[in-house]
């Protein structure tokens, strides 16, 4: 047989479930194929039921046993085959069969293992039913049948629930031994036998006794099974379980083993079995009721079911089938109609009731989040549920009192209907309060009543205060909300009385009568109360009184504005006095109707005058109305005559056109549009205008649109236009004339006259509009260019070489000239199409022309406007030379616009002098100012009248223009003074190329100087090459930018030879001691190096020793004069050999490093001779005095005495440093030779002191000195770098604030701390200063005023302004003032910046 997908599938799942091997399966899937293909393909019953177990059989007495020992894999064929292990179970669930494709979704697979029920109950509880409750989707299933559906389902699985458990919580008879029972047969000799055997007796009497206890207690067992409030499925639920009992206790007692107890004790006559026989009976009587309460309770189910699924309303609806089917119980049933079981039942119905009370109550939400109406509604229906169930059951009671009175129906009431009437009292008691809180509530939508946010704050507390409470409101076991409910009612009833006061209030001060009427509407609406009604109605009176103050009101209003009543806003006047009238009625009759309503105000003797009142003003108010309305209808005729006055008219003083509409006409029609829309009659002649309004008002409109468009055409025609478009203007006279003399309002043929009118208009407007297109952009266009032609190039931020200058306005004249004359000639041909176009323009009246006169009027007009442009242009450009060349430009390092020619300043022995020469600029300048002449000579002069050829001669005669030549002549003459003030400023380095330098040098030779003199020459010469450095490179003066770069290049190599001919001896001097120096050390450590042989080498290494150690006194007084002039040469920028210079840095390290040769040949001295040991202790005594007069020496003469300046404090540092160094080298050599010898090193106390405290003065002193000179290298920055190195200055003095404050604290009181920690501070908070004033928006009028602010001058140039300028002016006293002008800088040039862009 070929297996497929199907079969797979089934052998793989019995495999797995009974742990066999696949091919024991599929000989057994052979030998059943025809069923299970039947069962694929759909004909066999939808089920296969597999089994492996041992093979069962019943023996004689009806009990299954094994045959056998080995399992077997089975297949059930018919219902009821016993099985006793697993059960695997296959279902088809499509009915058409199993197809391999969809074989997961056309087949199920399951097992059960142990209890059946068990199994099913699980599948059914655990599995399908929670999978259908959480299905949200049913198709097409309605929503009431899913919910059977799933009741059902869950009834279900409840019963089996209860079987299973009933099952396994059954009575279990003791079962007698198996060797008893295997022993002997079910036949009485077997019995008999058993009975005359003492342990087999005993043994089975033990047994009967033992069921007979426990039969004792099934049969007294409480019917009521535990639970707080059971239902009445708890009731059917017992007695099934109950019949379940005694079913499985009759089943045991049929087995083979309770049979042979009975048997064997009822031939013995025991105790027991007279017990037994008692109890059987009882049994059998108890099964019996079991079984009788089941039946008849089961037929309760469908009305228990709306107890549990229903809500109150269906239960009520239910309420009289279910008292009449508990009502039949009670009449049929044998064992359970008694007053005892009623009594339980009712119970059980009324807990049910309750609990499905409280579900419907909460199943929308928490009780205080619902709305408050719906639970009200809902509670309602729960106490009528309670009243309905009581009703019902006492009419029930009488009924069956009047048709069975052998049979009555009593039962308990008070247990039954105390629970449900304690809940419907709690119930009416929440009514109540809600009640009460939604009608307060009401006051939410209102609280635009002025004055009830109190009254709600104070309800919303009382109704948090009850929130608050911890308990359950529907539980009516708890006493405490009866205290909390009186408590309530308590607060409301004071807040009524508040409300009370809040609305006498309200009503106390009447401002309207309406407002009155209205507040009093809203109150009756809101406030539902009893006592708050009363005194709602009370108030009526109140406003009818203040009713009477407005008539009077109204009255005095009418009478004094009836002769001139205010009107409405853009309402005509007849309309709007109507109108007036008509609000004053309405003020008084709406709230009479109102009035009118409430007939016990309207019957009172006090209202009688007031009703008069009211007649009679609206009396008046109607008849006012009645005579305004006759004396308009009157006047219709005579404003209906204005629409005969013409069309259009002129101003009688300004000749302008004019619509002529009579307003009258337009005034009608509003009042007949209001009147109307007001409810009034209006005639036909004003209906019959109103009919007209729109053709008026298009007339009139387009009229005035036409009139409109003819003004601006008129004023787009300038005066000088007039004269040539006469023709065109004469004909437009003539299509507007018809409007003023011939056409009415009434006229037929408007549109014909409008639609002529505003073609000779277009015609006329497009003509204009050619005219100004043309001038505007051909003829002022250019006129414009060429008025602002500037015929000289003068940028303002760059300056010109003398060459450069010439070549640049020879090539830009010659461009703009070319630019002059095409605009010229542009212009001109402008001209000529305007000409042609006014006399070829199409127009109605071809026998005018224009007049040539006019046209040669018109030609010189614009002609003349191009001789004004050139002459402005040509005065432009010569104001610009002067005002680039004038002598009051600024003269200095700074300047508002860049100098417009640059010059040399240059060294020519034997004086200094310019190139180019002043007489050379002014040479150009002239050419300059004679070319800006010659660039009129190429533009011809058209269109005047008997004018000449060219404008040059026109532009030659002007008088400003010959003035401004004549001054320009003369530009450089004011600033030759100024010019050699300036080079006079030089003389004083005159002595560099005219004095003889060998000669003063030998003269300086001759002094026999010193290293002071020497330095003071240099110092002399370097001053003057450094003053010479920071000579401005550029000097501007009027329109001369002097560039200085040429001199100081020459003077820096003048004072450069004078300072390297008196550097040359000290050079010599210097190189002369260093070389000596450097001798000495080589030959000391040669000498050192000697071998020591004999006590002749030891003498002579001691005498070495010795002045090795009396040199090292004098030491710095050798070292420190090499190293002072080589430093005095390298200050002074002398060149020196590098091999000198590395010989020079090398001096203190040869010298230490000849002493420690000392040192080591001392040592060696010590190895070899004894008597050092003795004069070494000579020398320690000697060392230890020595140190106490350094310490003396130290506390007199040291840096640390009280008040010593903190430079002086650091030369003296540097003097003990180095005096301390020798004894501390000695100490060293002493200590270590102390060691040596094996002799005890001593302690030099004052020496340990000092070093303690010169290492604590060398970090203050080394910080200090660090600070002074890092802070002052900053001052030598030129201001264009500060921005750059602001932030790296920074971090830097934060590293020094950083290392100040890590100081001993026993330093901070030297005045060397405090002076660098002021620095450090000091320069910290002048930072932001420095980067506010080199922000981009620092202008020079700025620097001037921190100038004006610190009292002091600075030269603001980039090669000679340095920080330290800045800092000599102390700008932290200026703080503020600094930072003010500085915020102001950035201000204005964020306003520069709007403003240009």
């Amino acid at each position: 047989m070929a297996f497929d997908q199907r079969h797979r599938f089934i052998i793989s799942k019995m495999a797995e479930a009974f742990g066999i091997e696949e091919s024991v399966v599929e000989k057994k899937l052979i030998v059943e194929k025809q069923h299970i293909n039947a069962f694929f393909e759909g004909s066999a019953p939808g089920a296969l039921r597999w089994s492996y177990q041992v093979p069962e059989e019943k023996n004689k007495d009806g009990a299954w046993v094994q045959k056998g020992t080995k399992p077997v894999l089975a297949l059930s064929h018919q219902q009821g085959e016993h099985v006793s292990g697993k059960c695997l179970f296959f279902v088809r669930v499509n009915p058409k069969g199993v197809n391999e494709k969809t074989l997961e979704t056309d087949l199920a697979v399951g097992e059960i293992q142990g209890s059946a029920l068990e199994t099913i109950k699980a599948l059914v509880a655990d599995l399908y039913l929670p999978i259908l409750q959480e299905q949200s989707s049913w198709g097409k299933m309605p929503v009431d049948h899913a919910k059977e559906f799933l009741a059902g389902a869950g009834k279900m699985a409840n019963i089996l629930a209860e079987a299973a458990s009933c099952l396994q919580g059954g009575v279990g008879l003791k079962k007698p031994d198996e060797r008893h029972v295997s022993q002997y047969d079910l036949r009485p000799g077997a019995f008999t036998q058993a009975a005359n055997e003492p342990e087999v007796a005993h043994h089975m009497e033990e047994c009967l006794t033992d069921w007979c206890s426990k039969v004792e207690q099934l049969i007294q067992a409480n019917a009521i099974p535990p639970g707080e409030e059971p239902g009445p499925d708890t009731e059917i639920e017992y007695w099934r379980g109950h019949m379940a009992r005694f079913n499985s206790l009759s089943e045991q007692l049929k087995s083979r083993e309770c049979r042979l107890v009975l048997g064997v004790t009822g031939m013995m006559h025991s105790p027991a079995s007279k017990r037994w026989k008692g109890l059987e009976l009882k049994l059998s009587d108890a099964a019996n009721e079991a079984k009788d309460n089941v039946r008849y309770l089961g037929t309760l189910d469908k009305s228990f079911e709306v107890l549990r699924e229903g809500g109150p309303q269906q239960i009520l609806d239910s309420l009289h089938s279910l008292m009449q089917a508990v009502m039949t119980l009670y009449k049929i049933a044998r064992y359970y109609g008694t007053p005892q079981r009623m009594t339980t039942l009712f119970c059980k119905i009324t807990n049910q009731m309750i609990r499905s009370c409280k579900k419907a109550i909460l199943e929308p939400g928490k009780i205080w989040d619902q709305q408050k109406g719906k639970l009200i509604a809902n509670m309602q229906v729960c106490v009528k549920l309670c009243e309905a169930y009581k009703q019902q059951y006492i009419f029930m009671r009488d009924t069956m009192k009047a048709e069975t009175p052998e049979k009555p129906f009593e039962m308990d009431e008070r247990a039954v209907f105390l629970k449900f009437e304690l809940f419907a009292k709690r119930l009416n008691k929440l009514i109540e309060m809600f009640t009460t809180i939604h009608q307060f509530s009401s006051l939410e939508q209102h609280t635009h009543i002025a004055g009830l946010e109190g009254v709600l704050k104070s309800f919303h507390g009382i109704v948090d205060d009850v929130k608050r409470k911890p308990y359950d409101l529907l539980d009516y076991t708890r006493n405490q909300f009866d205290r909390d409910y009186l408590e309530f009612n308590v607060n409301v009833h004071d807040l009524e009385i508040s409300l009370q006061a809040f609305i006498n209030n309200s009503f106390e001060n009447i401002t309207s009568t309406d407002h009155a009427l209205s507040l009093l509407a809203q109150f009756h609406a809101i406030l539902q109360r009893g006592a708050l009604k009363q005194e709602l109605d009370s108030k009526y009176q109140v406003i009818f009184q203040h009713y009477a103050h407005d008539l009077e009101a109204v009255q005095a209003q009418y009478e004094a504005y009836k002769h001139k009543p205010p009107v409405p806003r853009n309402a005509p006047p007849i309309a709007g006095n109507i109108m007036w009238s008509r609000q004053l009625l309405r003020r008084i009759e709406e709230p009479m109707q109102r009035f009118a309503q409430n007939k016990m105000l309207m019957n009172m003797k006090e209202s009688k005058k007031v009703i008069k009142m009211y007649n009679r003003v609206a009396k008046a108010l109607v008849e006012f109305e009645t005579l305004w309305h006759q004396a308009w209808l009157k006047g219709i005729e005579q404003q209906r005559a204005g629409l005969q006055a013409p069309l259009l008219v002129r101003h009688p003083d300004t000749g302008q056109l004019l619509v002529n509409l009579d307003k009258e006409i337009m005034q009608l029609i509003r009042e007949a549009k209001y009147l109307q829309l007001i409810g009034i009659h209006v005639p036909e002649a004003a209906r019959t205008l109103l009919l007209q309004e729109e053709k008026f008002k298009y007339y009139f409109a387009q009229l005035s649109f036409a009139v409109r468009e003819y003004k601006e055409v008129m004023a787009h025609v300038q005066p000088i236009f007039k004269p040539l478009l006469k023709p065109h203007l004469e004909d437009m006279e003539t299509k507007v004339a018809p409007g003023m003399f011939i056409l009415t309002w009434t006229s037929m043929n408007i549109d014909g006259y409008l639609h002529r009118f505003k073609q000779g208009l277009a015609r006329l407007k497009e003509l204009v509009r050619k005219l100004v297109d043309i001038v505007d952009n051909r003829v002022v266009a250019n006129l414009d260019a060429v008025q602002k032609t500037l015929l000289v190039e003068l940028p303002g931020d760059r300056s010109f070489s003398y060459e450069e200058f010439i070549t640049a306005q020879a090539k830009f004249q010659k461009r703009q000239a070319d630019q002059l004359t095409i605009r010229n000639e542009e212009v001109a041909r402008a001209i000529e199409d305007v000409i042609m176009l006014v006399q070829t323009a199409p127009r109605e009246n071809p026998d005018v022309a224009v007049e040539e006169k006019e046209v040669d009027l018109f030609r010189s007009y614009y002609s003349s406007l191009m001789y004004r442009s050139i002459l402005t242009a040509t005065q432009r450009s010569f104001a610009a030379m002067k005002r680039r060349l004038g002598s009051k430009t600024a003269t200095g390092i700074f300047y508002m616009e860049r100098p417009f020619f640059d010059v040399d300043v240059e060294l020519k022995l034997p004086s200094i002098a310019l190139n180019p020469t002043l007489d050379g600029i002014q040479e150009a300048v002239n050419s300059t100012a004679k070319a800006i002449l010659q660039a009129s000579h190429k533009l011809r002069c058209w269109g005047m009248i008997n004018g000449p050829p060219c404008y040059y001669d026109l532009i030659a005669r002007d008088k400003e223009v010959v003035k401004s030549v004549l001054l320009l002549t003369g530009s450089v003459e004011g600033i030759k003074h100024q010019v050699a003030e300036y080079l006079s400023n030089f003389d004083k380095y005159s002595f560099l190329w005219t004095q003889n330098l060998q000669a003063t040098y030998e003269a300086f030779m001759k002094t026999n100087p010193s290293l002071e003199a020497f330095e003071g020459e240099l110092k002399k010469y370097m001053a003057i090459e450094t003053e010479i450095a920071a000579i401005p490179s550029v000097y501007n003066i009027g329109s001369l930018s002097l560039t200085t770069l040429p001199l100081k290049t020459s003077l820096k190599s003048e004072a450069a030879s004078w300072k390297a001919q008196f550097a040359q001896n000290l050079h010599s001097q210097s190189a002369e001691d260093l070389k000596a120096f450097d001798a000495y050390i080589r030959d000391t450590t040669l000498k050192l190096n000697r071998k020591v042989e004999d006590l002749e080498d030891v003498r002579y290494l001691v005498t070495v020793l010795n002045e090795v150690r009396e040199r090292e006194a004098d030491i710095d007084a050798l070292i420190a004069p090499i190293e002072d002039m080589y430093s005095l040469l390298l200050r002074y920028e002398v060149r020196v050999p590098k091999e000198e210079t590395g010989m020079v840095s090398d001096l203190r390290y040869g010298w230490k490093k000849l002493r420690k040769l000392a040192t080591d040949t001392s040592d060696n001295l010590a190895r070899l001779q004894a008597g050092f040991k003795r004069e070494l202790i000579k020398e320690v005594k000697a060392f230890v005095q020595d140190a106490q007069a350094f310490r003396h020496d130290w506390e007199v003469n040291g840096p640390m005495v009280p008040g010593l300046d903190p430079m002086e404090a650091v030369d003296r540092l540097k003097k003990f440093q180095q005096m301390f160094e020798v004894r501390k080298r000695k100490w060293e050599n002493y200590s270590s030779g102390e060691e040596l010898f094996g002799l005890p090193v001593t302690s030099y106390p004052e020496l340990e002191q000092t070093e303690k405290e010169i290492s604590m003065l060398d970090r203050l002193y080394t910080l200090y000195v660090t600070v002074i000179s890092t802070i002052k290298g900053y001052g030598d920055y030129f201001w264009a770098d500060v921005v750059e190195k602001v932030d790296e200055w920074g971090e830097q003095v934060l590293q020094y604030q950083a290392q100040c404050k890590k100081l001993p604290k026993a330093s901070r009181d030297w005045p060397a701390y405090v002076k660098c920690r002021d620095i450090i501070d000091n320069f910290l908070e002048m930072l932001p200063l420095f980067q506010a004033l080199a922000h981009k928006a620092m202008r020079e009028r700025h620097w001037k005023a921190v100038m004006q602010t610190t009292g002091k001058e600075l030269q603001l140039a980039e090669d000679v302004f340095k920080l330290q300028h800045l800092l000599d002016l102390n700008i932290l006293q200026h703080k503020e003032e600094i930072e003010e002008i500085t915020t102001a800088a950035v201000k204005e040039e964020q306003i520069e910046t709007k403003l240009g862009g």
